[in-house]
């Protein structure tokens, strides 16, 4: 079965076509096995030809774009099942690189429908308690998922519809906040929790979380998960060390990163960075 990485990629206020390239290349450079990474794109989205040569499929977001009037440009998040070249397929969002092989995580894929990520990390290494930004998670007990890495099997009946239901909710989500969450409801559309009143209203959450591993998983790097004393700006990166070095390991303070690591603050990603990831790999 062909297996790959796959994020959709819009750009809007910031240069997600860019982070993609920085993406594929931290995967190309680090695993061993599954090296692909596919994008979506609008019909009017630019792709320097530079960039062209990391991408496995570059694919045109079907059904017309959800996001178009948007700033931030999650509504298209319903159609991976639609849009991916792959029969199995982790999505991710463009913000993250890989920093270690995480090759072994695919095997325990193998025999399931889906697999959710539940449980992230702080840079540290500490498991992420998020009371901060999860409220509508908490007050409504929704299985806490991160869609950021989540794994599907295109040719499973049950990622047919749960993907189904995802559109649904998506289109129509104004009128599932009001009759399936409790207050405080998140007003604005997120792909976290629509997949996880999915997977609620489905009644699957023990078959798409595994209970007994760690991973899959990341580290999240918004602010208010860190546990930092002081009363840090989301430009995290602005309150502490970064390091990358010229073989492309990342360090954050003073630990050093081994699972995807999803940056979150746009302005994390420098050229110097793209420029050390490119000489790793040649191009």
């Amino acid at each position: 079965m062909s297996k790959g990485y796959f994020a959709i990629v819009q750009n809007g206020t910031h240069d997600y076509v860019r982070m993609a390239y920085a993406l594929a290349m931290s995967i190309a450079s680090t695993q061993k096995g599954v090296r692909k990474l596919s994008i979506a794109v609008d019909k009017n989205t630019t792709i320097p030809d530079k960039y062209k040569i990391m991408f496995d499929n570059i694919v045109e977001i079907p059904f017309n774009d959800d996001a178009e009037l948007e700033d931030w440009k999650v509504h298209n998040k319903w159609k991976y099942y639609h849009m991916t070249p792959y029969d199995e397929t982790v999505i991710l969002d463009a913000d993250m690189l890989f920093t270690n092989d995480v090759g072994h995580w695919w095997n325990s894929f193998a025999d399931r429908n889906m697999t959710a990520t539940s449980d992230v990390f702080t840079y540290r290494g500490d498991k992420v308690n998020d009371r901060h930004y999860r409220k509508t998670f908490l007050t409504n007990n929704l299985p806490n998922i991160y869609s950021a890495f989540f794994h599907f099997n295109k040719k499973s009946d049950l990622t047919e519809e749960f993907f189904k239901l995802v559109e649904y909710i998506f289109r129509n989500y104004n009128t599932f906040k009001e009759d399936f969450l409790n207050p405080p409801r998140q007003n604005w559309i997120s792909a976290d929790v629509i997949y996880a009143m999915a997977i609620k209203i489905l009644d699957i959450e023990n078959e798409v979380i595994v209970k007994n591993l760690n991973y899959p998983t990341f580290v999240h790097m918004k602010t208010n998960v860190q546990n930092w004393q002081a009363n840090y700006s989301e430009e995290w990166n602005k309150h502490i060390g970064v390091y990358f070095n010229d073989n492309c390991e990342l360090t954050i303070g003073n630990f050093k990163q081994t699972l995807p690591f999803h940056y979150h603050n746009k302005d994390f990603l420098t050229d110097s960075m793209i420029v050390k990831l490119e000489k790793k790999l040649g191009i």
